[in-house]
Order: structure tokens, then sequence, then C-alpha cells
């Protein structure tokens, strides 16, 4: 099933606005995403849409950055209340599945605020701290019949530090497969982010095709944008691009179209596109 993210449209902080645009084209497929002020979530009720909900949604009154491997109390703790949440408001209107960011080892002063390079946190210690908050939101979500999956980080040149990458967390196959290895029989997926894996692949240097194929066993759903290789640009797609070429293999999970600043003109080209693509 093909999806729209809820950012795509042009000035999405008002998803009332954004769902009322996408009811009127019937767009019937809709992921609620991060991008959003905060509202009476009991709004949601009126609309029929298949959802998903992702990552910092329902948006809290008071904003703060979701960071589920901080070394801060409040944030850590913040952010696996919000996961909570979000599992319960995916069971209240019926979205099968959950998925969040994967943590990092430093918090930005303020939300959309760039990652200091200072004052990082220990990369193991961030590492078992976000296990042990992930383990109990898997829990919570087998419980309430709702699936989870971590979407892996996004390397830029901005967030690296003398070119090695030691703010993000699970942006490459070995570390995510330490995950997978640590959480044993936790029913946790994976979030494959296609627009991701190109940008992480040029500046950490690895294979993205490599990469694909072994994280293809985990995969539950799949963002898919477009972008120039160096940056996650979320633009629309092509025939042409490579992101484009994975999707086929992709045809039976979830497929988000992320792309952002679109007219529903553009999204609906984009939606048709991606079917032709997989059928």
């Amino acid at each position: 099933m093909i999806y729209t993210s809820t950012s795509c449209l042009k000035n999405p902080s008002n998803i009332i606005t954004v769902l009322n645009e996408y009811e009127k084209a019937d767009i019937e497929n809709v992921e609620l995403g991060s991008v959003h002020k905060y509202f009476e979530i009991k709004e949601l009720k009126k609309y029929n849409f298949n959802f998903l909900i992702h990552n910092y949604f329902p948006p809290p009154k008071i904003p703060f950055n979701f960071n589920l491997a901080s070394s801060n109390n409040e944030i850590r703790s913040k952010s696996y209340d919000l996961a909570i949440e979000a599992i319960d408001l995916c069971a209240e209107i019926e979205s099968p599945l959950y998925t969040f960011h994967a943590g990092f080892t430093v918090d930005p002063p303020k939300l959309g605020e760039a990652f200091p390079k200072e004052n990082i946190t220990d990369r193991k210690k961030a590492i078992s701290t976000f296990i042990e908050e992930v383990i109990k939101i898997v829990d919570h979500g087998t419980s309430r019949g709702i699936k989870t999956a971590m979407e892996p980080n996004v390397v830029q040149k901005f967030n690296l530090i003398n070119n090695k990458n030691e703010l993000s967390l699970f942006a490459e196959f070995p570390e995510i497969d330490e995950l997978f290895q640590s959480l044993n029989e936790t029913k946790l997926g994976l979030l494959l982010d296609l627009g991701h894996t190109i940008v992480t692949s040029h500046w950490l240097n690895f294979d993205k095709d490599e990469f694909v194929e072994k994280c293809r066993n985990k995969v539950f759903a799949i963002h898919a944008s477009n972008n120039n290789g160096f940056q996650d640009q979320h633009k629309s797609l092509t025939k042409e691009c490579w992101q484009s070429s994975k999707l086929r293999k992709f045809k039976d999970v979830p497929i988000t179209l992320e792309t952002m600043n679109l007219t529903v003109e553009g999204i609906k080209e984009n939606i048709k596109l991606v079917k032709e693509i997989v059928s």
C-alpha cells in the first residue's frame, strides 16, 4: 500500500489543513508525520483515512527533541512517553504500525537547531540506553497489537566530525545488526528510508545496494524520496532514480512518499509513479 506523509504538502504545520486537502484529493492512505503544531487529537476521528504514525506524533504542546538514547533524563522520558502515546493512538485509530527515529549521542540545545559537536555521550552507553527504551516500547506495541519499526539515521556532511559519524546511531548495517542481536526475540522491524540510504552511503562510504539487501528481511515499511545523493532533500521521485529502482522489492510493505513542498497535484503524480513501478 502506498502512503503519503502529512509533511508532503507545502506549509504542513497545520495538520487539519493538510488532511482536508488530502480528503478533497481522494488520498486515502496517510502517514501522520513529525512537522505539525499541537492540535486536539479527537479531530482525527472525523477522517476516514488508512493511517500510519511516524516518530514525533502526536505533536506535544511543548516541543522537545525526540531522542530515545538521550543522556538527559527529561528528554529521554518525554521521548518514551510520546512513543507510548503514539502506540496507544495507533490502536485507537487502527494504524497497524508506529515508526520512530534511531537515537543520537547528543541533543541539540533547542528543537530544530544543529547538533553540537561536543559533550557527546559515549556511543556504547547511548546504544545501551536506546535498547532499554526500545524494548519497553516494542513490548507495549505488541501488547496493543501494533507493529513497531526503527528508522536508521541519515548522515550528512554537516553532522560528521573529522569525517566520522560520532552523532547518529544505527546509520550503518553492522550497528543495526548488533541492535537486532541484542533484542533477541523482541519484535522490532526497520523503516528503511531509501533517501537516507543513498546519502549516508556516500558520506560513510558503503555500498547502498548491499545495505538494502542486508536490511531487507527486517523491513516493515519504506520511506521514499529523491535527492542529489549528498543531502536529504525530500524531492519527487523519478522513474530513473536509484530509490525508485528498489521499490518493487518492497511492494508487500507500506511505502510512504516523503517528498516535501509539493502541491496536491505533485503528490498525486508521485503516487501514480510508484503504483506503476510496483504493479
